[in-house]
Protein backbone atom coordinates (compact mmCIF):
# COMPACT_ATOMS: atom_id res chain seq x y z
CA UNK A 1 0.00 0.00 0.00
CA UNK A 2 1.35 3.45 -0.90
CA UNK A 3 1.17 5.92 1.95
CA UNK A 4 -1.11 8.87 1.43
CA UNK A 5 -3.05 11.54 3.24
CA UNK A 6 -6.28 9.99 4.44
CA UNK A 7 -9.73 11.48 4.14
CA UNK A 8 -11.89 11.85 7.23
CA UNK A 9 -13.75 8.66 8.20
CA UNK A 10 -17.05 7.91 6.48
CA UNK A 11 -20.25 7.15 8.39
CA UNK A 12 -19.29 3.47 8.26
CA UNK A 13 -15.55 3.63 8.91
CA UNK A 14 -13.30 0.80 7.86
CA UNK A 15 -9.96 0.01 9.38
CA UNK A 16 -6.60 -1.36 8.35
CA UNK A 17 -5.07 -3.52 11.04
CA UNK A 18 -1.54 -3.80 12.36
CA UNK A 19 -1.02 -6.89 14.50
CA UNK A 20 1.53 -5.96 17.17
CA UNK A 21 1.96 -9.08 19.25
CA UNK A 22 3.09 -8.73 22.89
CA UNK A 23 3.72 -5.05 23.64
CA UNK A 24 6.85 -5.73 25.68
CA UNK A 25 8.51 -6.78 22.42
CA UNK A 26 7.43 -3.74 20.36
CA UNK A 27 10.18 -1.25 19.54
CA UNK A 28 9.16 2.41 19.23
CA UNK A 29 10.95 5.42 17.76
CA UNK A 30 9.86 8.97 16.93
CA UNK A 31 10.55 10.75 13.63
CA UNK A 32 10.30 14.52 13.26
CA UNK A 33 9.16 14.69 9.63
CA UNK A 34 8.30 18.26 8.60
CA UNK A 35 7.58 17.28 4.98
CA UNK A 36 4.82 14.91 6.11
CA UNK A 37 3.18 17.79 7.97
CA UNK A 38 3.72 20.16 5.04
CA UNK A 39 2.09 17.80 2.54
CA UNK A 40 -0.89 17.34 4.85
CA UNK A 41 -1.36 21.11 4.95
CA UNK A 42 -0.90 21.55 1.18
CA UNK A 43 -3.47 18.82 0.45
CA UNK A 44 -6.05 20.60 2.60
CA UNK A 45 -5.18 24.06 1.25
CA UNK A 46 -5.68 22.93 -2.36
CA UNK A 47 -9.01 21.19 -1.90
CA UNK A 48 -8.01 17.68 -0.85
CA UNK A 49 -9.22 15.69 2.17
CA UNK A 50 -9.85 17.97 5.14
CA UNK A 51 -7.16 17.69 7.80
CA UNK A 52 -8.69 19.87 10.50
CA UNK A 53 -6.11 22.60 9.94
CA UNK A 54 -6.47 26.06 11.48
CA UNK A 55 -7.90 28.49 8.89
CA UNK A 56 -5.15 31.06 9.45
CA UNK A 57 -2.50 28.42 8.65
CA UNK A 58 -4.27 27.54 5.41
CA UNK A 59 -4.60 31.22 4.46
CA UNK A 60 -0.91 31.78 5.19
CA UNK A 61 0.14 28.92 2.93
CA UNK A 62 -2.32 29.80 0.16
CA UNK A 63 -1.03 33.38 0.05
CA UNK A 64 2.49 32.11 -0.50
CA UNK A 65 1.68 29.74 -3.39
CA UNK A 66 2.42 30.75 -7.00
CA UNK A 67 -0.95 31.00 -8.75
CA UNK A 68 0.09 29.06 -11.85
CA UNK A 69 1.59 26.26 -9.75
CA UNK A 70 -1.51 26.00 -7.56
CA UNK A 71 -3.79 25.85 -10.60
CA UNK A 72 -1.68 23.03 -12.06
CA UNK A 73 -1.89 20.91 -8.90
CA UNK A 74 -5.49 21.55 -7.74
CA UNK A 75 -7.03 19.02 -10.20
CA UNK A 76 -5.16 16.20 -8.43
CA UNK A 77 -7.18 16.75 -5.23
CA UNK A 78 -10.78 16.36 -4.20
CA UNK A 79 -12.42 15.98 -0.81
CA UNK A 80 -12.04 12.20 -0.83
CA UNK A 81 -8.44 11.72 -1.94
CA UNK A 82 -5.11 13.22 -2.95
CA UNK A 83 -4.16 11.66 -6.29
CA UNK A 84 -0.35 11.93 -6.15
CA UNK A 85 2.18 9.19 -6.92
CA UNK A 86 4.74 8.26 -4.28
CA UNK A 87 7.60 9.93 -6.21
CA UNK A 88 5.95 13.32 -5.51
CA UNK A 89 5.33 12.80 -1.79
CA UNK A 90 8.68 12.58 0.02
CA UNK A 91 7.53 12.41 3.63
CA UNK A 92 10.95 12.65 5.25
CA UNK A 93 10.41 9.66 7.54
CA UNK A 94 14.05 8.75 6.96
CA UNK A 95 15.15 11.98 8.69
CA UNK A 96 16.49 13.73 5.58
CA UNK A 97 16.39 17.55 5.84
CA UNK A 98 13.66 19.45 4.04
CA UNK A 99 16.13 20.90 1.54
CA UNK A 100 17.08 17.37 0.47
CA UNK A 101 13.44 16.29 0.24
CA UNK A 102 12.62 19.30 -1.97
CA UNK A 103 15.67 18.55 -4.13
CA UNK A 104 14.40 14.99 -4.64
CA UNK A 105 11.11 16.36 -5.95
CA UNK A 106 12.94 18.75 -8.28
CA UNK A 107 14.96 15.81 -9.65
CA UNK A 108 11.93 13.68 -10.55
CA UNK A 109 12.09 12.97 -14.28
CA UNK A 110 9.16 12.78 -16.72
CA UNK A 111 9.79 9.01 -16.95
CA UNK A 112 9.63 8.69 -13.14
CA UNK A 113 6.40 10.66 -13.14
CA UNK A 114 4.91 8.53 -15.91
CA UNK A 115 5.73 5.33 -14.00
CA UNK A 116 4.29 6.76 -10.78
CA UNK A 117 1.05 7.87 -12.44
CA UNK A 118 0.71 4.46 -14.11
CA UNK A 119 0.68 2.88 -10.65
CA UNK A 120 -2.29 5.02 -9.67
CA UNK A 121 -4.50 3.35 -12.29
CA UNK A 122 -3.78 0.87 -15.09
CA UNK A 123 -4.26 1.94 -18.70
CA UNK A 124 -4.94 5.60 -19.44
CA UNK A 125 -3.80 8.18 -16.86
CA UNK A 126 -6.55 9.24 -14.44
CA UNK A 127 -8.54 12.17 -15.80
CA UNK A 128 -6.92 14.80 -13.53
CA UNK A 129 -3.47 13.76 -14.80
CA UNK A 130 -4.09 13.84 -18.54
CA UNK A 131 -3.34 17.53 -18.98
CA UNK A 132 -0.19 17.30 -16.82
CA UNK A 133 1.13 14.30 -18.76
CA UNK A 134 1.00 16.24 -22.03
CA UNK A 135 3.72 18.55 -20.65
CA UNK A 136 5.25 16.56 -17.79
CA UNK A 137 8.47 18.53 -17.47
CA UNK A 138 6.61 21.84 -17.17
CA UNK A 139 4.17 20.36 -14.66
CA UNK A 140 7.00 18.95 -12.54
CA UNK A 141 8.65 22.36 -12.43
CA UNK A 142 5.40 23.94 -11.22
CA UNK A 143 4.95 21.28 -8.55
CA UNK A 144 8.50 21.74 -7.25
CA UNK A 145 7.93 25.51 -7.08
CA UNK A 146 4.68 24.97 -5.21
CA UNK A 147 6.26 22.80 -2.50
CA UNK A 148 9.20 25.19 -2.06
CA UNK A 149 6.85 28.15 -1.67
CA UNK A 150 4.64 26.21 0.73
CA UNK A 151 7.64 25.32 2.91
CA UNK A 152 8.72 28.96 3.03
CA UNK A 153 5.27 29.89 4.34
CA UNK A 154 5.01 26.91 6.68
CA UNK A 155 8.51 26.74 8.17
CA UNK A 156 7.82 29.39 10.88
CA UNK A 157 4.92 27.24 12.11
CA UNK A 158 7.17 24.19 12.21
CA UNK A 159 9.77 26.09 14.23
CA UNK A 160 7.11 27.28 16.68
CA UNK A 161 6.16 23.67 17.31
CA UNK A 162 9.58 22.63 18.67
CA UNK A 163 8.48 22.59 22.33
CA UNK A 164 5.28 20.76 21.43
CA UNK A 165 7.17 18.07 19.52
CA UNK A 166 9.74 17.73 22.29
CA UNK A 167 7.01 17.17 24.84
CA UNK A 168 5.41 14.52 22.63
CA UNK A 169 8.74 12.69 22.38
CA UNK A 170 8.94 12.76 26.18
CA UNK A 171 5.38 11.40 26.42
CA UNK A 172 6.22 8.49 24.13
CA UNK A 173 9.36 7.81 26.14
CA UNK A 174 7.33 7.77 29.37
CA UNK A 175 4.96 5.20 27.85
CA UNK A 176 7.86 2.98 26.85
CA UNK A 177 9.68 3.01 30.19
CA UNK A 178 6.51 2.55 32.27
CA UNK A 179 5.05 -0.26 30.18
CA UNK A 180 2.19 1.99 29.09
CA UNK A 181 2.25 1.50 25.32
CA UNK A 182 -1.35 0.31 25.32
CA UNK A 183 -2.33 3.53 27.13
CA UNK A 184 -0.40 5.56 24.56
CA UNK A 185 -1.96 3.74 21.60
CA UNK A 186 -5.47 3.98 23.05
CA UNK A 187 -5.23 7.78 23.20
CA UNK A 188 -3.09 8.43 20.15
CA UNK A 189 -5.80 9.76 17.86
CA UNK A 190 -9.51 9.49 17.16
CA UNK A 191 -8.44 7.84 13.89
CA UNK A 192 -6.64 5.06 15.77
CA UNK A 193 -8.01 2.36 18.04
CA UNK A 194 -6.05 -0.20 20.06
CA UNK A 195 -7.49 -3.52 21.18
CA UNK A 196 -6.10 -6.98 21.87
CA UNK A 197 -2.55 -6.36 20.60
CA UNK A 198 -3.85 -4.79 17.37
CA UNK A 199 -3.91 -1.22 16.07
CA UNK A 200 -6.98 -0.33 13.99
CA UNK A 201 -6.38 2.60 11.61
CA UNK A 202 -9.21 4.37 9.81
CA UNK A 203 -8.78 3.61 6.10
CA UNK A 204 -10.98 3.58 2.99
CA UNK A 205 -8.97 0.65 1.60
CA UNK A 206 -8.39 -1.62 4.60
CA UNK A 207 -5.84 -4.40 4.81
CA UNK A 208 -3.98 -6.24 7.58
CA UNK A 209 -0.27 -6.58 8.31
CA UNK A 210 1.70 -8.18 11.12
CA UNK A 211 4.42 -6.07 12.72
CA UNK A 212 6.75 -9.02 13.31
CA UNK A 213 10.19 -7.88 14.41
CA UNK A 214 9.97 -4.47 12.74
CA UNK A 215 9.91 -1.26 14.82
CA UNK A 216 7.05 1.24 14.78
CA UNK A 217 8.00 4.80 13.86
CA UNK A 218 5.60 7.39 15.29
CA UNK A 219 5.38 10.65 13.31
CA UNK A 220 3.72 13.54 15.20
CA UNK A 221 2.13 15.78 12.53
CA UNK A 222 2.06 19.55 12.96
CA UNK A 223 -0.79 20.31 10.59
CA UNK A 224 -4.38 19.55 11.56
CA UNK A 225 -6.40 17.77 14.23
CA UNK A 226 -7.63 15.18 11.68
CA UNK A 227 -4.27 14.60 9.98
CA UNK A 228 -3.47 10.91 9.58
CA UNK A 229 -1.06 9.01 7.37
CA UNK A 230 0.55 5.60 7.67
CA UNK A 231 2.37 2.80 5.93
CA UNK A 232 2.29 -0.69 7.43
CA UNK A 233 4.12 -2.72 4.81
CA UNK A 234 7.63 -1.31 4.49
CA UNK A 235 10.06 -4.19 5.01
CA UNK A 236 12.15 -2.55 7.74
CA UNK A 237 9.50 -0.60 9.68
CA UNK A 238 5.85 0.36 10.01
CA UNK A 239 5.09 4.00 10.58
CA UNK A 240 2.14 6.03 11.71
CA UNK A 241 1.58 9.78 11.47
CA UNK A 242 -0.99 11.42 13.75
CA UNK A 243 -1.85 14.92 14.97
CA UNK A 244 0.55 15.97 17.71
CA UNK A 245 -1.37 16.71 20.94
CA UNK A 246 -1.74 20.38 21.80
CA UNK A 247 -2.03 21.76 18.26
CA UNK A 248 -4.90 24.04 19.24
CA UNK A 249 -2.62 25.82 21.71
CA UNK A 250 0.23 26.36 19.25
CA UNK A 251 0.85 30.06 18.81
CA UNK A 252 -0.66 30.95 22.18
CA UNK A 253 2.72 30.67 23.87
CA UNK A 254 5.35 28.03 24.61
CA UNK A 255 3.72 24.88 26.01
CA UNK A 256 4.45 24.55 29.70
CA UNK A 257 6.74 21.78 30.78
CA UNK A 258 5.01 18.89 32.54
CA UNK A 259 6.75 17.44 35.57
CA UNK A 260 3.89 15.07 36.44
CA UNK A 261 4.53 11.77 34.66
CA UNK A 262 0.89 10.66 34.71
CA UNK A 263 -0.24 13.90 33.04
CA UNK A 264 2.56 13.63 30.53
CA UNK A 265 1.51 10.12 29.56
CA UNK A 266 -2.27 10.42 29.30
CA UNK A 267 -2.95 14.16 29.31
CA UNK A 268 -4.29 16.49 32.02
CA UNK A 269 -8.01 15.60 31.75
CA UNK A 270 -7.52 11.83 31.90
CA UNK A 271 -4.95 12.18 34.68
CA UNK A 272 -7.47 14.25 36.65
CA UNK A 273 -10.13 11.57 36.10
CA UNK A 274 -7.88 8.75 37.32
CA UNK A 275 -6.84 10.68 40.41
CA UNK A 276 -10.47 11.60 41.18
CA UNK A 277 -11.39 7.92 41.10
CA UNK A 278 -9.65 7.04 44.34
CA UNK A 279 -13.22 5.94 45.11
CA UNK A 280 -15.95 5.06 42.57
CA UNK A 281 -17.95 7.95 41.15
CA UNK A 282 -20.97 8.59 38.97
CA UNK A 283 -20.38 10.09 35.54
CA UNK A 284 -22.30 13.20 36.61
CA UNK A 285 -20.11 13.82 39.67
CA UNK A 286 -17.03 13.20 37.56
CA UNK A 287 -18.16 15.78 34.99
CA UNK A 288 -18.72 18.29 37.81
CA UNK A 289 -15.24 17.57 39.14
CA UNK A 290 -13.76 18.23 35.69
CA UNK A 291 -15.95 21.32 35.21
CA UNK A 292 -16.85 19.81 31.84
CA UNK A 293 -19.93 18.58 30.04
CA UNK A 294 -21.14 14.96 30.30
CA UNK A 295 -20.08 14.22 26.72
CA UNK A 296 -16.49 15.30 27.48
CA UNK A 297 -16.33 13.14 30.60
CA UNK A 298 -17.88 10.19 28.75
CA UNK A 299 -15.38 10.47 25.86
CA UNK A 300 -12.32 10.49 28.10
CA UNK A 301 -13.66 7.70 30.29
CA UNK A 302 -14.24 5.62 27.15
CA UNK A 303 -10.58 6.07 26.19
CA UNK A 304 -9.45 5.12 29.68
CA UNK A 305 -11.73 2.07 29.60
CA UNK A 306 -10.21 1.02 26.26
CA UNK A 307 -6.81 1.12 27.92
CA UNK A 308 -8.05 -1.04 30.79
CA UNK A 309 -7.65 1.74 33.39
CA UNK A 310 -11.28 2.24 34.41
CA UNK A 311 -14.42 0.15 34.51
CA UNK A 312 -17.90 1.51 33.70
CA UNK A 313 -21.07 -0.01 35.15
CA UNK A 314 -24.64 1.15 34.67
CA UNK A 315 -26.83 1.44 37.77
CA UNK A 316 -30.33 2.48 36.76
CA UNK A 317 -30.03 5.82 34.96
CA UNK A 318 -26.51 6.46 36.18
CA UNK A 319 -23.16 5.19 34.95
CA UNK A 320 -20.64 4.51 37.70
CA UNK A 321 -16.90 4.66 37.07
CA UNK A 322 -14.13 3.08 39.06
CA UNK A 323 -10.44 2.46 38.60
CA UNK A 324 -9.27 -1.01 37.71
CA UNK A 325 -6.31 -2.57 39.52
CA UNK A 326 -4.20 -1.53 36.55
CA UNK A 327 -5.45 2.05 36.89
CA UNK A 328 -4.55 1.98 40.60
CA UNK A 329 -1.07 0.71 39.78
CA UNK A 330 -0.51 3.37 37.11
CA UNK A 331 -1.52 6.18 39.47
CA UNK A 332 0.72 4.80 42.22
CA UNK A 333 3.64 4.38 39.83
CA UNK A 334 3.49 7.79 38.18
CA UNK A 335 2.32 10.04 41.02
Amino acid sequence: MTAGVMAPPTRSPRHSELGLGPLDRVRISVAPAPMASLLSLVVDALGGPRQGIAPDWIRSVRRGLPVDAAQAVIPMFDRTRALLPACLTPLGIDGAPVSEQLARVADVSPDDLSEGVALLAPGEPPVPWRSAMRQPRRWLGLYARLLSAAWKAYSPIWQQSTALRTRETERIGAAVVTGGLDVLFAGLSNRVRYQAETLYLSDRHPYRMELGDRPIVLVPLVSGSAASIFNLDEPDRAWLGYAVPGLSRLGSGTPQSVDDSLTLLIGPIRASILRALDRPSSMGRLADHLDAGPSTATYHCSQLASAGLVLRQRAGREVHIQRTPRGDALVDLLS
